[in-house]
């Protein structure tokens, strides 16, 4: 039980980190009006060259594997349920 616990927890985080990160990158990319502005708060919001490449640092990985831990995590508690009640 403890370890689903830490596990919707550490889904919750990377999940929002990933859509935090996202969504910057998305801010960056449609409200910048040249390239330069876009390295410039890319590399300081974003640590990357540009927030094209905050896309494929393979940030939606991070949500993908966040949604799978956390289904995994739901199951895991799901099935501790179903044992005590048995």
């Amino acid at each position: 039980m403890f370890f689903t616990r830490i596990g919707k927890v550490v889904a919750h985080l990377i999940f929002w980190f990933g859509l935090i990160r996202v969504s910057a990158a998305l801010l960056i990319a449609f409200n910048t009006p040249d390239l330069e502005t876009n390295a410039a708060f890319s590399r300081r919001y974003l640590g990357t060259a540009t927030s094209g490449e905050a896309f494929s640092d393979k940030i939606f990985l991070y949500i993908i594997a966040a949604i799978i831990l956390g289904v995994v995590c739901e199951i895991s508690a799901r099935q501790v349920k179903v044992g005590v009640d048995a």
